[in-house]
């Protein structure tokens, strides 16, 4: 399994402008540095809640079709776009839409062959021969985004601008604890 993010989001869901309010930054001079932190923030949660932030494009790639739901691992699922295979004579096919049901509503979403349907039986198996291409995200502006993973964010970003040497044995700035009750509430339940 492959998973790999080929449209990014158009923006950030915390500005550099956004950022520098809540650090009450008044100075231009590193907003640079600050607009990275935020982005690097941002990456942080996406990556521990699994959730994508603002609208983008993923493919996953699986090696078989399973015996239950094809779960999305990125959420909040908007659509699939399509859904492409390998069949036994090496031929790259489509599994048509009217063969399968998208379930947006479940966090992470779900595939699943439609009533009375089976997954393509044809498929040759070989690494990453099926592809899912989804989008995911909480919208396409930043408005959409939870005000509670806006405020992880700036909080985060602000601990590392403060702390920007190494203080830990290992060499890595500490995340603050209040982060973790922030986006606790954000994460799948499938995924916890």
């Amino acid at each position: 399994m492959s998973l790999t993010q080929t449209v990014a989001p158009s923006v950030e869901p915390v500005t550099t402008t956004n950022q520098k309010t809540w650090m009450r930054v008044d100075t231009s001079d590193e907003d640079t540095l600050i607009g990275s932190l935020a982005a690097a923030a941002r990456a942080y949660v996406e990556m521990c809640t699994s959730r994508q932030l603002i609208t983008a494009t993923w493919v996953l790639k699986l090696s078989e079709f399973p015996s239950g739901d094809i779960v999305l691992p990125i959420f909040p699922l908007q659509s699939v776009t399509t859904i492409k295979y390998y069949d036994n004579n090496d031929v790259e096919q489509t599994w048509s839409s009217s063969l399968y049901d998208v379930d947006t509503a479940m966090e992470p979403g779900r595939v699943r062959p439609a009533s009375g349907q089976d997954y393509p039986s044809d498929f040759r198996g070989h690494t990453d021969d099926i592809e899912i291409t989804f989008v995911a995200g909480d919208g396409n502006a930043a408005s959409d985004v939870p005000d509670g993973i806006k405020a992880a964010i700036n909080i985060i970003a602000a601990n590392w601008f403060e702390n920007r040497e190494a203080n830990t044995p290992i060499g890595l700035t500490p995340v603050p604890l209040s982060i973790e009750s922030l986006i606790w509430q954000y994460r799948s339940g499938d995924l916890v």
